[in-house]
């Protein structure tokens, strides 16, 4: 897997946000999990678009980056 690209850095405590808008922000966004949303990312520099599926990654990585390696170190996945 290919590391971050962003730093870490400490979490801060949330002083402002209220209930109410947590519970408003609920009819916006879900939280989700790796069997309920897969998600495949080509790694390649300057790329990173999004894919359903390992093949779906797979068949783009061969068509538009043809001189990539068949591993899977330019996909970035939370599925696996």
């Amino acid at each position: 897997m290919i590391a971050s690209v962003l730093p870490p850095q400490p979490a801060l405590s949330d002083l402002y946000t209220t209930r109410e808008d947590l519970d408003a922000a609920k009819t916006l966004a879900k939280v989700t999990s790796p069997p309920e949303t897969p998600l495949f990312i080509c790694a390649c520099q300057g790329c990173f678009r999004l894919f359903p599926s390992r093949d779906r990654v797979t068949a783009h990585r061969k068509r538009d980056h043809p001189d990539t390696p068949d591993d899977d170190s330019t996909v970035i996945t939370w599925n696996e």
